[in-house]
């Protein structure tokens, strides 16, 4: 199995507890694009459940979520999860980053 086949997994797994981190929070103000954290949550779910159905997601979108300083940040999220997601990120989507 190629790396990356073993990563997706846990990246989903990371996506899923991120989501609903963000879903507690519910509608507290993100200052972002996705206004509330609760959507935030939602657009994440929706995420994983691309990535379960091996459907095309967008990547630049999640990377920009979890990049340092992003929407993540600004929506009060575990710097902990996001670090971890956003290595994922590069590991499995970095060639579509260029």
């Amino acid at each position: 199995m190629r790396e990356t086949e073993q990563e997706i997994p846990e990246l989903i797994d990371l996506l899923k507890q991120a989501a609903q981190e963000m879903i507690a929070k519910g509608p507290l103000s993100t200052i972002t694009e996705y206004d509330t954290c609760e959507n935030l949550g939602v657009y994440l779910n929706e995420t994983v459940t691309k990535l379960e159905q091996e459907k095309e997601i967008d990547v630049f979108e999640l990377w920009g979520i979890f990049a340092p300083t992003s929407v993540w940040n600004d929506s009060g999220g575990s710097e902990e999860i996001a670090n971890k997601i956003f290595e994922l990120i590069k590991k499995c989507f970095g060639d579509n980053l260029v």
